[in-house]
């Protein structure tokens, strides 16, 4: 026998899934109202509120020893003094400069650093003595450079830099200026 229209089962069936279907609707209002609200508290801690509520915390420890790192290019500058002239207007002037940031220091550390420098005398030349005074340094850079004028050497330390934070890669350009021994009565005057 042929029946027109649907059976029960089906009606049932199709009662069942429009209810299915409210019921995923109304997951994700929820879902979406839930999430609204946890975005809204502006926080990632999540907590319920009533009797059975327990807060708990966690304690995240990090130890970093202390460090410090010393950098330096261009150690070694040479200045050369020739006949073409630059002795002549170096004698005059009674000084010679050497290149600019030759040496370059350059400081890394996590806590309260300083930088100094002292000489132990040194030669001209090899055989040429000259006087611990004669060498002279400046810190022409960096933001704690304290060295910042032309300042002779000596066998105690000089403070070039200082800081009482640490610095991640601080460049301090500096540079080396020798004092010339001049004898007047050795120059020719016209």
């Amino acid at each position: 026998m042929i029946t027109k229209g649907r059976s029960k089962i089906e009606k049932n069936q199709e009662v069942e899934v429009e209810k299915k279907e409210e019921n995923m609707k109304t997951i994700a209002i929820v879902s979406l109202l839930c999430l609204g609200m946890f975005l809204a508290m502006g926080t990632g801690v999540v907590f319920a509120e009533g009797e059975d509520s327990e807060i708990q915390s966690s304690l995240v420890t990090l130890n970093i020893p202390h460090s410090a790192r010393l950098d330096i290019d261009n150690a070694n500058p040479t200045t050369t003094l020739g006949q073409d002239g630059t002795a002549e207007t170096a004698f005059e002037a009674g000084y010679v400069e050497a290149t600019a940031a030759y040496p370059t220091l350059r400081v890394r550390a996590n806590k309260n650093w300083k930088l100094s420098a002292k000489s132990s005398g040194f030669s001209a030349n090899g055989a040429y003595t000259k006087a611990i005074g004669d060498l002279q340094l400046k810190n022409a850079g960096g933001s704690h450079a304290t060295m910042t004028s032309y300042t002779s050497l000596s066998a105690t330390d000089q403070e070039i830099a200082t800081a009482a934070v640490g610095v991640k890669n601080e460049s301090h350009p500096c540079q080396y200026k020798i004092l010339l021994v001049t004898y007047p009565h050795l120059l020719y005057h016209s």
